[in-house]
């Protein structure tokens, strides 16, 4: 009976049987990741209380600004790959890999030394809004995390090289056990020794770091073809893997700007504590965005491939699934918002306490993240995207003065609903934008 389903499902044309591969193998590892992170939390509330929780929290949103660093460069290797590889030009593909890899080295390794001595001169508890009675070496945490995950940004470009190859499961596994490693590296340290900030720190950046130095000799054994040689640098792969990804990396920095800047806000407008109750809420409804994004994701690489080759009937009929996909992470997202107390006490007890407002708001807010992403992850493989960098930049500088007006009002509530409404005009944008590509309608800007 499984066999025959499995049978079907796997039915199509090559492009689709090796999607589903992938949806199927990334639903069984997103799902282990999920549980992952649900146990995280816990875990480390075990070892932290709810005010260094909330400081953890924000200095990792801090570190994710480190995606930016590469330009754009690690999606327009992921577009410009999967474009070689579809006309099978290995020898261009392999000249791609090894510029995108020997830039990323030159563009990390002066921010480390920048960076740091920032760090060293500025007042880091001013900026986080932190008690310098409560949490000791605020600095040594920020500069050993900074350095730890600038090395980590230089190797995942592995993840790229996956995406390219149309094997987005591959990548979700290394994140998977970068996590998986996290979480039994803290359960561990916690029964012998008290686990302080400095040590949580420690582990939840170097274990991705460990898997992603493994993985690099794997892949590169398994796909020769593809390794980075110095030999084979080539400034005039430069133009147009940044071509494409300085448009990329206004889309990258305006959506850290919206995504990433939310506990920093919360932070310094309230407090550390605040941030809790924030993270928990967005990570419980946030997986329905995840287990979105594990059969969405794999469409941005399948669509170069399908755009290459002119083959608009398969986009269309992608998307035609996807708005079903769309519909019914809609309906799991009203039920969760329906049981979202009970899930929390049995998650993470009564210590923390998340609103019902807050709940609400986050479900709405996921509803029009997944609306957006159904038809962003086409536009991208597309990559017609001067519209969506134009839109993006517009509501990262209007999110923060926002946020700020919405929250003297509202509270923390009120720095979800500005991510609702930034959001909401992507997501609308996309739609129509997506629609006029596939009508062949798209004309000026619709089409760049």
């Amino acid at each position: 009976m499984f066999k025959q389903i499995l049978n079907k499902y796997m039915q199509g044309d090559k492009r689709t049987v090796l999607l589903k591969k992938n949806i199927l193998g990334s639903f069984f590892i997103k799902g282990w990741t999920c549980l992952v992170q649900l146990l995280l939390v816990p875990v480390t509330l075990n070892c932290l209380n709810q005010y260094e929780y909330g400081i953890w929290l924000t200095i990792n949103s801090l570190l994710i600004w480190i995606d930016s660093f590469d330009i754009g460069l690690g999606n327009g290797l992921r577009n410009r790959l999967a474009a070689s590889i579809a006309i099978n030009d290995v020898g261009r593909a392999r000249k791609q890999v090894s510029t995108a890899f020997f830039m990323l080295v030159l563009i990390i390794l002066p921010t480390i030394v920048l960076f740091t001595g920032i760090i060293h001169h500025t007042d880091c508890y001013a900026l986080l809004n932190v008690d310098r009675q409560t949490t000791q070496h605020l600095e040594s945490i920020l500069t050993i995390s900074y350095i730890v995950v600038a090395t980590t940004f230089i190797f995942k470009f592995v993840g790229n090289v996956y995406m390219a190859l149309q094997l987005p499961a591959i990548s979700n596994l290394l994140i998977a056990i970068g996590q998986t490693l996290s979480l039994v590296l803290i359960f561990v340290a916690s029964q012998f020794t008290t686990v302080t900030l400095l040590h949580v720190a420690i582990i939840y950046t170097a274990s991705p770091l460990l898997v992603y130095l493994l993985s690099y000799p794997i892949t590169f054994t398994k796909y020769k073809m593809l390794a980075p040689s110095i030999a084979l640098f080539d400034r005039n792969e430069l133009r147009p893997l940044f071509g494409l990804g300085v448009k990329f990396f206004f889309i990258q920095i305006g959506g850290l700007i919206i995504f990433a800047s939310s506990n920093l806000l919360i932070s310094r407008l309230f407090s550390p504590k605040e941030v809790t109750p924030y993270q928990i809420a967005h990570r419980y409804f946030g997986l329905v965005n995840i287990l979105f994004t594990i059969i969405s994701a794999p469409l941005w690489s399948a669509t170069t491939d399908a755009y290459m080759r002119k083959d608009w009937q398969w986009i269309r009929h992608t998307t035609r699934k996807m708005r079903k996909v769309m519909v019914a992470t809609t309906t799991l997202l009203l039920v969760m918002a329906a049981i979202a107390h009970q899930v929390y006490m049995l998650w993470v007890g009564s210590e923390v306490e998340i609103p019902s407002a807050m709940s609400v708001a986050m479900m709405v807010y996921m509803v029009v993240v997944v609306y957006g992403t159904c038809y962003s992850n086409f536009i991208c493989g597309i990559g017609k995207i001067r519209l969506l960098t134009i839109i993006t930049v517009a509501e990262a500088l209007v999110y923060i003065p926002l946020a700020v007006w919405l929250s003297q009002r509202y509270g923390v509530i009120g720095i979800v609903i500005a991510l609702i409404l930034v959001n909401l005009v992507s997501a609308i944008v996309n739609h129509v934008q997506f629609s006029k590509l596939c009508n062949n309608t798209a004309k000026s800007i619709w089409n760049l």
